[in-house]
């Protein structure tokens, strides 16, 4: 049926239970696989729902569950879904909290575990799957804050930890992330001054800007043109570079630029472009040959000029602009933001608007913040090691890093943990849902025997998987 329509109208009533009410943002969530669909009502308090546009669908058996919250009020019900094609629903709000979705484990997978009916289908042994969710939630946060990690994508978009201080020692070149597995770092940065002078940060983290194996998004201006070169000892790194020529005799500039799909911070880095240039009569004779350019648009960017005399002919020139430096050829144009960069140029300025390029005399190669060699990561361990020439200043918060931290499926005992402590945490009432009778000297043995077991199993993988910490050392 993961195709199959189904229609679910809803009905929202205000505390009344009578009153219609308006925009009111309403989700629908299979329980069976977490996906869900989310939709506001109209002036009639009422939205619709297709369980065919949830992602993976939905089969006879699935449970639904559908809730609200607005203005500090909540609503929220469940259902077994069938084959009679749709059903209607209602909610009416209440002044409790909403409950959000779980990250390690599903309620189905909660109550198959348990051989559990849903409240729908039994009231009297059954748990409502929105009860599980509020226990399974607190209990994953507290699961976070034992084994010091997250072990779900963040609906794809991983765990940001954003300026996690370290100390430094003298000369240290190695430090461990507090969260693992690491997905991406976004900055790595040390402080040079000392910790009693102040902050200067320098960010040593290394991006791969442009490969230019593509001309993708690249663009010159008038009389000028970018092919792509593949020919393996025209390119300085990776499978091809760019040829950027002079056609026409217009003008004596070209700009050749490309705007990034992809923003990056600037702070406290130093961009770096391969430029080669086989023929040195080509640029001009005096004042500005190549310009680099790095900034949040054509009109606002940070510059770095280069004369004819910088440049090496016949040769690879490793060209570089630094963040804030004070060299008398760096310019500042319009207001550009530094930690929002997503424009990239090179212009030339050649020895008259007559000058013509040949195809491949100039070439533009391997576009970077940072060197790739200035740091180490183990993104599984999180030790990250500082290659660079520059240390840190030792002291207390001389290090700080942003990065993204997660895994992209929930591994098997994460999933059982979380499972056994949510059942352990539903305490006495829980284990009635569980079948067992406590009122009864042989259903307390029973009780006792199962949180005994519980409790040796979650000690167990807790166990495990804290040897992280020293086993990474």
């Amino acid at each position: 049926m993961v195709g199959s329509p189904y229609a679910l109208g809803i009905t929202v009533y205000d505390t009344d239970g009578s009153t219609p009410v308006a925009n009111v943002s309403v989700t629908v969530r299979n329980d069976n696989t977490n996906k869900s669909l989310t939709g506001n009502t109209d002036s009639n308090g009422q939205v619709g729902f297709n369980l065919a546009n949830l992602t993976l669908g939905w089969t006879s058996g699935d449970i639904i569950s559908y809730f609200t919250l607005y203005a500090g009020y909540q609503a929220e019900g469940s259902f077994v879904v069938t084959d009679i094609g749709g059903s209607t629903q209602t909610l009416t709000l209440v002044a409790l909290p909403t409950a959000a979705t779980l990250r390690y484990f599903t309620p189905q997978e909660f109550l198959d575990t348990f051989n559990l009916p849903t409240y729908d289908a039994d009231p009297n042994n059954g748990l409502k799957p929105t009860v599980i969710v509020k226990v399974g939630e607190s209990i994953e946060a507290h699961m976070d804050r034992l084994l010091k990690q997250k072990f779900d994508d963040n609906s794809g978009d991983y765990h940001v930890y954003s300026e996690e201080y370290y100390t430094a020692k003298v000369e240290q070149k190695v430090w461990y992330l507090k969260n693992i597995p690491v997905q991406s770092i976004q900055k790595f940065e040390i402080n040079t001054d000392d910790a009693e002078d102040g902050e200067s940060w320098k960010d040593i983290m290394y991006n791969m800007i442009d490969a230019c194996n593509a001309t993708t998004d690249w663009s010159a201006s008038t009389d000028g043109a970018i092919t792509l070169n593949t020919t393996n000892s025209k390119v300085l790194e990776g499978t091809g570079c760019l040829n950027i020529t002079k056609t026409g005799a217009t003008t004596a500039s070209v700009t050749y630029s490309k705007t990034l799909s992809t923003s990056y911070d600037f702070t406290g880095k130093t961009f770096k472009a391969s430029v080669y240039v086989e023929d040195l009569t080509e640029l001009a004779a005096s004042g500005t040959a190549i310009q680099l350019r790095v900034g949040s648009s054509s009109s606002n960017y940070y510059s770095m000029n280069y004369t004819k005399a910088d440049i090496g002919g016949g040769d690879w020139n490793t060209l570089t602009l630094t963040y804030g430096s004070s060299s008398d050829d760096a310019g500042t144009t319009g207001t550009p933001e530094p930690g929002s960069i997503d424009y990239i140029a090179v212009v030339i300025t050649y020895a008259a608007s007559s000058t013509t390029v040949t195809a491949g005399d100039m070439r533009l190669d391997n576009i970077t913040f940072n060197n790739v060699e200035d740091v180490n990561i183990d993104y599984n361990t999180g030790r990250v090691e500082n290659l660079s020439s520059t240390d840190p200043s030792p002291g207390k918060n001389q290090v700080r890093v942003t990065y993204k931290q997660g895994l992209s499926s929930v591994p098997y005992d994460i999933k059982r943990l979380a499972i056994l402590m949510t059942a352990q945490a539903f305490g006495s009432q829980a284990l009635q849902k569980l079948n067992i009778d406590v009122s009864e000297a042989s259903g307390l043995s029973a009780a006792i025997q199962n949180f005994t077991s519980f409790q040796k199993e979650i000690d167990m993988i807790v166990q495990d998987r804290t040897m992280w910490e020293l086993r990474r050392i």
